[in-house]
């Protein structure tokens, strides 16, 4: 049982000196005899394995962080103030690590280069003391220094040397992520994003000379409503015509644009204008006659008063009486269900037409509309809506066309909204109507209509001022900044990670296949204490004495060279290791997972 010392409190107590034993009493009090351990040929060399691989895990832990802290913080665009202070101590923390968990696993590996050093070579006590103590870079160096001082360079010397720069440069290896990447600063002026202010367009404000008019259109004749020929003419630059087409409908869809430094960029609001026209077979004692799928209806009277009849954009007549017999007061008012009526000396066309706006790729309807759907489709009637009002007219051989309309600016090259209205009453269309032409011409004047109010929106997104999109500020000029962002050479970072990752395994393997056969220790000092109990109990008087006095002394003691080796165990157990003269060099494979005899450490007294 341990013995407690026990002092008296009381002064007048008599004092009993405490019993004491010495070591060698107290463990052979406390031995209970040998147990069975378990000692296999493979426990060294796992040993070893286990620890060098938990070291390499760590610095690739440590290299996995730094490169996904790289990449994200080189995917957000421009840093802010924190933002760069997070990075500089995540990569400055990271590079850190790196270099500890590199470290230490070099410092493993010079430790374990002492054993097949010593046991390979005879040495002086003097080596014997640097060789321990060359796992440091400056344990390196001395042992290198103490070589060339005074015997030379050996074989010995240069395997330090190697491992020394080895050490060195895998330390700093790290370092070498510097210049993987790098913080930019970026100066300018930053233009904002400009929107049309379609709240201050007034529609009405158009005029042009008639010469802009396309003076020959295409004649439909009685080719197919969806023929190739037909479509072409329906397809007008910067908008987009759906197809299929027909059998009677036109829908044209034109995408908002806005600008950004000079450049078009496009937005998430569309504008769709679907138009619809039918046939009304007119006479000249002031009736017509509706076309429905070839189902005739009347006759209807001009005067009377209906709301199928609500205005008329264009009127064209033989005869040059012809009155306008709608109200153009009413304009002003049309709501979204306006009918738009084109009449001629025998025939008109009444459209019916709807526009429509959508955000966010077509699939939802804005908060707010941008455009009044009659106003736009009533645009060529200059009544009510504009604030100039000019009579205009075209003679042809067989018609005259008339009334107050307002033109969109163009040049002779590009479509007007108003191009082939002053047509529609010259093409050969007679009664009996015919279905195939009857289709044709139907699908062409609702692609006329369906134009108006499209071209007209086309113009005023390039021509009217503009304002900031997110402020909607009239401020639009460029804003000096100073961006610093993250910029990455990944194939740097990616040979940099790999280099390092690949000479520490190669290290790893050179050195477990230089200390093949040997038996390894590790740092411990206890061990190399345990281990140096041979050849220190030879020598007495060194506990003051500085390392290098010792080595010479203990030199002198022993007058021969060292060597750690093996020698036969007493009780059949493993082979013993030691470090001393006249050991086999020669290190016998441990038996698999044999059970040896050994004696268990006793428990140490407690002394209080």
């Amino acid at each position: 049982m341990p013995h407690r010392q026990t002092l008296s409190r009381r002064p007048d107590a008599p004092q009993t000196p405490p019993e004491t034993h010495s070591i060698e009493e107290l463990l052979i009090k406390d031995f209970e005899g040998p147990a069975p351990e378990s000692f296999g040929s493979g426990d060294l060399f796992y040993s070893d394995l286990l620890r060098l691989i938990l070291r390499l895990f760590l610095t690739f832990c440590s290299l996995a962080l730094l490169v996904i802290c790289l990449w994200q913080f080189s995917r957000q665009g421009p840093l802010d103030k924190w933002q760069q202070r997070c990075f500089n101590t995540l990569s400055i923390l990271l590079t850190g690590i790196a270099s500890l968990g590199l470290g230490s696993l070099v410092g493993c590996l010079g430790s374990m280069l002492r054993w097949p050093l010593l046991a390979r070579t005879m040495h002086k006590m003097q080596d014997v003391d640097l060789i321990l103590g060359m796992a440091p870079p400056t344990g390196s160096l001395r042992l290198i220094w103490g070589h060339l001082r005074k015997d030379g360079t050996s074989r010995t010397t240069w395997i330090v040397a190697a491992y020394l720069i080895i050490n060195i440069f895998g330390r700093l290896s790290v370092a070498v992520f510097g210049l993987t990447y790098n913080m930019m600063d970026r100066t300018g002026i930053e233009y904002p994003i400009l929107s049309t202010n379609w709240t201050s367009v007034s529609w009405a404000g158009y005029s042009s000379d008639s010469r802009a008019l396309t003076s020959v259109l295409y004649d439909p004749g009685v080719a197919d409503a969806n023929s190739s020929d037909l479509l072409s003419e329906l397809r007008i630059e910067n908008l987009t015509l759906e197809e299929p087409v027909g059998p009677n409908t036109v829908e044209y869809s034109y995408q908002l644009k806005d600008y950004h430094e000079g450049y078009t960029i496009l937005s998430n609001h569309t504008v769709h204008s679907v138009v619809n026209c039918s046939l009304i077979e007119v006479s000249r004692q002031g009736q017509y006659w509706r076309w429905n799928n070839w189902d005739r209806t009347g006759p209807f009277n001009w005067d009377q008063k209906s709301n199928e009849v609500l205005s008329g954009v264009l009127a064209a007549s033989n005869d040059t009486n012809f009155k306008d017999r709608v109200d153009k007061s009413s304009l002003g008012v049309i709501n979204i269900t306006v009918f738009l009526d084109l009449v001629c000396s025998s025939l008109a066309w009444e459209c019916s037409p709807t526009l429509t706006e959508t955000v966010a790729n077509q699939s939802s309807q804005p908060h707010q509309r941008l455009f009044h759907s009659a106003s736009l489709y009533a645009l060529p009637a200059a009544v009510q809506l504009g604030r100039s009002q000019e009579r205009y007219s075209i003679v042809g051989s067989d018609f005259s066309l008339f009334g107050f309309v307002n033109l969109l600016p163009v040049s002779r090259s590009s479509p007007n909204a108003l191009d082939g209205l002053d047509l529609i009453c010259a093409q050969a269309l007679t009664m009996p109507l015919d279905k195939i032409r009857w289709n044709t011409y139907a699908l062409w004047v609702s692609g006329l209509v369906a134009r108006l109010p499209i071209l007209a929106i086309t113009y005023e997104n390039t021509a009217h001022p503009q304002y900031t999109r997110d402020t909607h500020s009239n401020h639009t000029a460029g804003t000096a900044y100073l961006h610093t962002t993250l910029e990455v050479n990944w194939n740097r970072v990616t040979i940099t990670a790999v280099s390092i990752m690949i000479g520490q395994i190669l290290a790893i393997l050179g050195v477990l296949y230089y200390c093949n056969s040997v038996y390894t220790r590790d740092d411990s000092y206890l061990a190399t204490a345990e281990l140096l109990k041979t050849v220190i109990t030879r020598f007495d008087g060194g506990k003051l004495m500085t390392g290098e006095e010792l080595a010479v002394s203990l030199d002198r003691a022993l007058g021969v060279s060292v060597s750690y080796g093996t020698r036969e165990s007493q009780d059949g157990g493993p082979p013993e290791v030691d470090l001393a003269s006249g050991l086999d060099l020669n290190f016998p494979p441990l038996p698999h997972k044999r059970r040896f005899w050994r004696k268990t450490s006793p428990k140490m007294p407690e002394v209080y």
